[in-house]
């Protein structure tokens, strides 16, 4: 038997006299969302069956004694008995919750992160000058760079600050070793390198970048030829080793084209998204401009698209609003925090949202006339 909500302070009921005088209570000592009221006999009785305060019903206490709490429930489906419960809906779009990183704890570890690469790029470079000046070469200019770089090695050890590495070595020693010593070591390179066996470059650039800043000029051409018809993986590195207008000019040539037919081919299909195109844009999101990924989204019409489906399967599916706010939540979790940050975008994904609403509304006032 359920017990209702209320506080009834049972010593009220439970005196001594067996009388059996049937005498209801006061319902201003009794509160709660139902108002129950048990009669003095019901309360005797309760008494020569050995029932103690705050103790279960049954022969053993076993009963609940916690009272079931009222669940207010907006616009849920009507009629729906004691214990209802929406089920848990699988709209293909769960997307498992990063664990949460505080923002300051990001940066230091992308400052560690750097730093660790300062170092690595002071060893690479003085093992080059070393190795050549064990192949004979003694010229005045090698032996400064070798000089130049034993000195600001110094400056990596203790504490300090990002970039105070490249800042102590003198300008002449960092332009002698980026012309004469990496460029026509990264030429032999660039035309050995694998990205498939190498996509993060760790081999011949990655730990080369503190000190050049970016992919060089001359070496563009070639890279982009290895890399233009690669994956997330091959390409997701180069968008901070190439320079913002070597990126700029690789990213409007293969990454956007590939994006626009992604969006283009796209299926949406209620209850269940099937299609994993869409996740495959957003993986790549944000390596571009918000507003190139805007852009795409609206000249091929996805929002469209996505209202249209949603709107088909409200009025042919009548799905529950359980399932049909799952759905509609389930795509905003699958863009990027960037994206929906944008006006436009959110104003998408709300109006989808309020399209559930109304539906629902029908709904409800169909079976309350059941």
């Amino acid at each position: 038997m359920a017990m209702l909500e209320s506080n009834i302070d049972f010593s009220t009921l439970l005196d001594t006299s067996d009388s059996g005088e049937d005498k209801p209570l006061n319902p201003s000592v009794m509160s709660g969302s139902f108002v129950f009221l048990p009669s003095r006999a019901v309360a005797n009785m309760m008494r020569r069956w050995n029932y103690r305060e705050g103790s279960g019903l049954g022969a053993q206490g076993q009963g609940i004694v916690a009272p079931i709490q009222a669940v207010v429930r907006v616009r849920r489906r009507p009629k729906a008995g004691l214990g209802y419960r929406e089920k848990p809906y699988d709209n293909g779009l769960h997307v498992p919750p990063e664990p949460p990183v505080e923002e300051e704890c990001r940066e230091w570890e992308n400052i560690a992160r750097a730093m660790r690469l300062e170092t690595e790029c002071c060893e690479t470079i003085l093992a080059l000058l070393q190795d050549m000046r064990l192949q004979g070469d003694d010229s005045v200019e090698t032996m400064d760079a070798l000089k130049a770089m034993a000195e600001s090695k110094k400056g990596l050890h203790g504490k300090r600050m990002l970039g105070t590495w490249k800042a102590r070595l003198p300008s002449s020693a960092a332009r002698y070793i980026i012309e004469q010593v990496i460029t026509p070591r990264m030429v032999v390179d660039v035309r050995e390198w694998k990205p498939s066996w190498d996509p993060d470059c760790h081999d011949w650039l990655r730990p080369l970048i503190p000190l050049i800043g970016h992919l060089p000029e001359s070496l563009y051409g070639t890279v982009e030829s290895k890399i233009r018809n690669g994956d997330y993986e091959v390409v997701s590195p180069w968008k901070e080793y190439l320079s913002p207008v070597q990126w700029d000019t690789f990213s409007k040539l293969h990454i956007l084209p590939m994006l626009t037919r992604l969006v283009r081919d796209m299926r949406i299909t209620p209850p269940k998204q099937t299609d994993p195109s869409f996740r495959m844009v957003m993986l790549w999101a944000p390596l571009l401009r918000v507003q190139d990924v805007v852009s795409i989204l609206e000249a091929e019409q996805f929002f469209d698209k996505w209202e249209g489906a949603l709107r088909h399967w409200l009025q042919a599916a009548k799905p529950s609003l359980g399932e049909a706010t799952a759905w509609c939540t389930g795509w905003k979790t699958l863009f990027t925090p960037e994206l929906l940050a944008d006006e436009t975008v959110l104003a998408h994904l709300d109006a989808g949202l309020d399209m559930v609403d109304p539906a629902m509304q029908d709904l409800d006032s169909l079976f309350s006339k059941l």
